[in-house]
């Protein structure tokens, strides 16, 4: 099976997408701000969390995630 990229403006998509690859996402107190964090990552995302449109830093996250899962890869799958 070929995965997909995910292409999307949507950060209601991208957050959606995120928890169902095994992410985490916390609210930074009184910053505004995302935290976006998984098992497969060293350094987690802090992302504006007033945007509505998606960074691409956590696009290239998603598809590496849908890329290492398709290809079964364990070690970015070990999360």
């Amino acid at each position: 099976m070929k995965a997909k990229a995910l292409h999307t403006s949507d950060a209601r998509t991208a957050d959606r997408a995120w928890l169902l690859l095994g992410g985490q996402i916390e609210s930074v107190r009184r910053t505004g701000e995302h935290r976006y964090t998984h098992g497969a990552f060293v350094s987690p995302l802090t992302l504006n969390g007033r945007r509505k449109d998606v960074p691409a830093k956590l696009l290239s996250r998603i598809n590496q995630l849908l890329k290492a899962q398709a290809a079964n890869d364990p070690v970015l799958l070990r999360a």
